[in-house]
């Protein structure tokens, strides 16, 4: 069990560390991003082309702030540069279930001011998700069968309610949402723009984001480093909690091992103690501790009550003649 729960919280350390050391890595660079999106300038169509005109640069990355313009955009409720429409199904429950997504946009727009414009090439990594508006939404409800009818009718009268948690219930109708970029309509955008000297025009040629406000994309930068600060500090409390707990494990089994081999040294004592003792009974009778040495040959295998005992003045063991006795006193 306590190997057990060494290797989980080692392995939980080791994961969790990773991932902290990852999301500090991380945050460290929103921080960064954060304070540079600060130090961009910000300009419109015409103070940039001041700006190339004073600095004598063709390139720069600057917000722009301005009207999106499209000489064709979609056509909707409303002109859209950018449009996305979602398809959902709606069941009797009140579940959502998304069957389509469409994204349009036009081949080409741009972003001016009074004065001048700049065109827009618009590429596959460009995120406008935040500064999409809600256009409309339509419900075509769906006619059901009689079966459905007298099926839902069935389930609303015996109150099948565990029924609803596993089941979708019969699709009722069809929603269908569009959110879009107004055309005609003021935004920020933010990325790298080119000044073509020969044609005297300004091209976005890799625009990042569009965006409402500069702000906007600075609170979003804000709101991930809050979001990395949260995860950060649940993941400190995480792997102080797994290293205290496999700090504690290793500790005790450090105590346990050193109690082991304390236990095993005093076991080994004993054993030679036990064998001491054994080796001093009396070779005769077993019974009582040998006290007698023998001379000249200085055996010590024999009692005193055993030496009396016996008939023949021989030593037991080597048989030589018992010329005088030494007893001894163990204490």
């Amino acid at each position: 069990m306590d190997k057990t729960i060494q290797k989980i919280t080692a392995i939980g350390s080791c994961i969790t560390g990773f991932f902290l050391y990852s999301l500090l890595k991380e945050s460290q660079q929103l921080k960064k991003i954060y304070t540079r999106y600060q130090l961009i300038n910000e300009f419109t169509p015409t103070s940039l082309l001041n700006y190339f005109n004073q600095t004598q640069q063709t390139t720069i990355e600057a917000f722009i702030s301005g009207e999106l313009i499209s000489d064709s955009p979609i056509i909707s409720r409303v002109p859209l540069i950018i449009s996305e429409k979602k398809y959902y199904y709606i069941y009797g429950n009140g579940v959502k279930k998304l069957i389509k997504n469409l994204q349009l946009c036009v081949s080409q727009f741009g972003i001016e001011d009074y004065y001048n414009k700049i065109e827009v090439c618009r590429n596959s990594t460009l995120n406008y998700k935040f500064s999409m508006s809600h256009i409309w939404d339509e419900f075509l409800p769906k006619q059901l069968s009689i079966l459905q009818r007298l099926t839902y009718y069935f389930k609303q009268i015996c109150q099948l309610k565990i029924w609803k948690l596993f089941n979708k219930d019969f699709p009722v109708g069809l929603l269908e949402q569009e959110y879009g970029i107004l055309a005609n309509q003021f935004y920020v955008l933010y990325g790298e723009i080119v000044l073509d000297k020969k044609l005297n025009k300004m091209f976005f040629q890799n625009p990042i984001c569009i965006l409402k406000s500069k702000r906007q994309l600075l609170q979003l930068v804000q709101q991930q480093i809050k979001q990395k600060r949260v995860i950060i500090v649940i993941l400190v409390i995480l792997f102080t909690i797994l290293t205290f707990i496999f700090g504690c494990s290793i500790k005790n089994f450090i105590i346990k091992l050193f109690k082991e081999r304390e236990k095993a040294r005093l076991d080994k004592l004993r054993g030679q103690k036990q064998l001491e003792i054994k080796n001093y009974d009396c070779q005769i009778c077993f019974e009582r501790p040998r006290n007698i040495i023998i001379m000249p040959c200085k055996h010590l295998s024999i009692c005193n009550e055993c030496l009396k005992k016996i008939q023949q003045e021989k030593c037991p063991i080597c048989k030589q003649k018992i010329e005088d006795q030494i007893e001894i006193f163990f204490t």
